[in-house]
């Protein structure tokens, strides 16, 4: 009879031995991690920065969308500025017109003028229909008169008069009294501010009565400024071609005011100075770079009406361009 109990016991003995060569891997057997071994999912670096760069293309369209609204909404209010912009109240009272045209922007051009004369740069206005009119700018300039009074050490029979003219700031040269004419004004209120503005003194409206051509009018010969001419000479302002329409006015202090009360004239506005010239002075002892543009030609005009001189007893060849510049003088 055989005995099982050993073989038994070898087999045992034997699996437990083969067993017990195995291999461990990390800390445990072969055997065990067949059975027990779990796996995790770990959380990668690249699902972070994905999520960041979500979030800054969301701002970033919507700063763009914010942006956008912004400029529609810029445009539209500036068409409709243009087309309000044309539109300039009137009033009754002051003789104003309306205005027709906006001028949104300006077209670059050259023009040939000045002094020397030369091509110079420049620009147009354009209207709100894109319609660009390249045409002179218009202003005035005022002769300011005023009798001399009669002193003791300077007796006047009546018929002296000294011109009140401006010391430009800019220049430091003399000019008379004047400016552009703003938009919806006529050239007779443009005289009105003007003269305020630069030397303080204020005209009743009713000394401005326009002249009208009729005999009958009863307002022919009322208005305290008179016309000397039209000055159109491209080449008398450096700055831009300019047309001149220019006035002779008579200050008198028991019609006319001034602001501080003192009845004479100071300097407003842009002007360093306001100072009386005799005018007999005018052409003799103020003469060519003393003058802004053609001031003095202006004013020379002024003279030969006023004292009923002949051109000839007048010396012009200090004067801008010999005296020739083109005007139209009143007789």
């Amino acid at each position: 009879m055989v005995d099982n109990s050993g073989l038994i016991q070898r087999q045992t003995a034997s699996s437990s031995s083969s067993t017990s060569a195995l291999p461990l891997v990390g800390g445990r057997s072969t055997t065990t991690m067949d059975t027990t071994t779990t796996f995790r999912r770990r959380r990668t670096p690249h699902s972070s920065s994905n999520n960041i760069k979500s979030w800054m293309l969301i701002t970033l369209a919507s700063i763009t969308i914010f942006m956008f609204g912004i400029f529609i909404t810029i445009i539209s209010q500036h068409k409709k500025q243009l087309k309000t912009a044309g539109s300039i109240y009137t009033k009754s009272n002051t003789n104003k017109l309306s205005n027709t045209a906006a001028c949104p922007h300006g077209q670059e051009r050259t023009w040939h003028g000045g002094h020397p004369a030369q091509d110079r740069p420049g620009s147009c206005w354009c209207g709100q229909d894109e319609y660009c009119m390249c045409t002179p700018s218009v202003a005035i300039d005022i002769v300011l008169y005023q009798k001399r009074p009669s002193t003791k050490n300077n007796p006047s029979d009546g018929a002296d008069y000294d011109v009140w003219v401006v010391r430009r700031s800019d220049t430091n040269q003399l000019a008379t009294i004047g400016g552009f004419v703003d938009t919806g004004e006529t050239t007779e209120n443009a005289v009105l501010r003007e003269v305020e503005e630069e030397t303080g003194i204020t005209i009743p409206p009713q000394l401005m009565s326009s002249h009208h051509s009729g005999a009958s009018s009863p307002n022919k010969n009322n208005s305290a400024i008179k016309l000397i001419g039209v000055y159109s000479d491209p080449r008398r302002d450096n700055r831009r071609h300019i047309v001149s329409i220019a006035y002779a006015l008579e200050f008198n202090p028991d019609s006319m005011t001034t602001k501080d009360g003192s009845g004479i004239p100071h300097a407003g506005d842009d002007a360093k100075d306001v100072i009386a010239i005799p005018l007999e002075e005018i052409g003799v002892k103020y003469v060519g770079e003393d003058w802004y543009a053609d001031h003095l030609s202006i004013l020379l005009d002024f003279k030969m009406q006023l004292m009923v001189m002949k051109d000839g007893e007048v010396d012009r060849s200090k004067e801008l361009y010999g005296g020739d510049v083109a005007r139209s003088t009143c007789s």
